[in-house]
């Protein structure tokens, strides 16, 4: 167990090991790690919360400076920031090293994660603790309350309460729905970007054009930047790529090697192929059946969302994707071809274990707050209402103010409100 200072906060590194299946502790451990920062006026009685990433396939943060949600959780809590397995130093999964077996990856999902958790915290001899979970992380804590009912005092979820009663479909029918007034907003803002993106994604239907990784750039691929639409400066952050990516030479069109660079780096999972391995796995169990590609599926059946659509016909809308998976991705992004077989096998996989479970949650006696963004293109608001009904005790904020990423962009201001949701009413 090492120990460092940081701006005076002790910072504790805790490293266990736990089972690879957690039904069956013959076939092996894996690391886990956590970082523990603790507040300057630590007592023996200051509460302990556990960070949950989102994701999944993310490592927890790796604070260089104190601010924002991490800042006013430490006012008062000790903080634990978990790396997932599969992430970080709990053995990050990539090509390097090595490829799991469809089999073994079934076990790198909420369930998996809170039963590390729990393990986590009877190292830490605590009889409770609190959760703080972001996107993904609130499905985890989701799985934690349906699972573990004393282990938890409150939890806090930001932009991540799901569907529990709902197939994957149902889920990217909303997240398309959502992405499509997203897409109206940002060209009511910048009416000049729908013509660029058209022009973009005609122009690599007909031309190579290749990224500083070797591969050609293909249309669709180009459309998957459109995760930014998400994020909170999103608008700009996806106009500003979108505003010159030509230049002219010998009469003739390319595109710009650093709008390539920009591209290919926004497009790539090199630095987390976990989350595009895993993606759609997330929902496997929620209802019965295999997930079989929705996001992929569910695209072709509605305007402007085909992968064949084409950006030169004006009649008919044509829409950059969001938080998608394609199968396509395994064969175009070298991070991911390694991995093609086995995200195919979970794909097909139909008998995922059960997630979530209403009845557990309607008796669990955590006190829950839950920031629910009325505009989130990643979490639908419309299931997320839904699954609040079920909890015994959940404080929903419904904000416009915020998109998905909400912490990143005021997380104090949304700590502060969720933990006086928990206390004050």
């Amino acid at each position: 167990m090492n120990s460092t200072l940081l701006y005076g906060h002790r910072v504790i590194e805790h490293r266990i090991d736990v089972p690879l299946v957690h039904d069956d502790p013959r076939r092996g451990t894996i690391p886990l790690f956590a970082r523990e920062l603790q507040p300057k006026n630590l007592t023996p009685d200051t509460p302990v919360v556990l960070y949950l990433q989102g994701g999944p396939g993310f490592p927890s943060p790796r604070p260089t400076e104190l601010g924002g949600w991490l800042a006013e959780l430490l006012s008062d809590h000790r903080v634990v920031l978990l790396d997932q397995r599969g992430t970080g130093r709990s053995g990050r999964i990539d090509v390097q090293g090595g490829v799991p077996s469809a089999e073994i990856l079934t076990h790198y999902r909420q369930d998996s994660i809170c039963a590390d958790a729990e393990l986590l915290r009877q190292h830490l001899g605590l009889q409770t603790w609190s959760l703080f979970g972001q996107s993904f992380g609130g499905f985890c804590i989701t799985h934690y309350l349906s699972t573990y009912p004393g282990s938890v005092d409150y939890a806090y979820l930001t932009g991540g309460l799901p569907g529990i009663n709902n197939d994957a479909d149902e889920v990217y029918r909303h997240t398309y729905s959502a992405l499509t007034r997203r897409h109206r907003e940002f060209f009511r803002r910048y009416p000049w970007a729908e013509k660029q993106i058209r022009e973009i994604s005609h122009h690599l239907n007909n031309e190579e054009e290749i990224l500083p990784t070797g591969e050609r750039l293909s249309s669709r691929r180009f459309r998957t930047v459109g995760i930014e639409l998400g994020r909170g400066t999103g608008l700009e952050n996806l106009a500003y790529l979108l505003e010159e990516p030509f230049h002219s030479r010998a009469g003739k069109k390319c595109l710009r090697g650093d709008f390539l660079e920009e591209v290919g780096r926004r497009t790539s999972f090199h630095t987390a192929p976990l989350y595009a391995v895993m993606h759609e796995s997330i929902y496997g169990g929620v209802v019965s059946g295999a997930t079989a590609w929705a996001a992929a599926r569910v695209a072709e059946s509605l305007p402007g969302f085909s992968e064949n659509a084409d950006p030169t016909d004006s009649s008919e809308p044509f829409y950059l994707y969001g938080e998608h998976i394609f199968p396509w991705q395994f064969q175009e992004d070298a991070a991911l071809q390694p991995f093609a077989s086995v995200a195919e096998e979970l794909a097909r996989k139909r008998d995922w274990p059960q997630l979530y479970d209403a009845e557990a949650l309607a008796e669990n006696p955590a006190i829950c707050a839950a920031a629910i963004y009325l505009d989130d293109i990643f979490v639908p608001l419309e299931l997320s209402q839904r699954t609040a009904a079920y909890f015994r005790d959940l404080r929903p904020w419904i904000s416009n103010q915020y998109h998905h990423n909400g912490i990143a962009q005021d997380g104090a201001a949304i700590v502060r409100r969720l933990i006086n949701l928990t206390r004050n009413f």
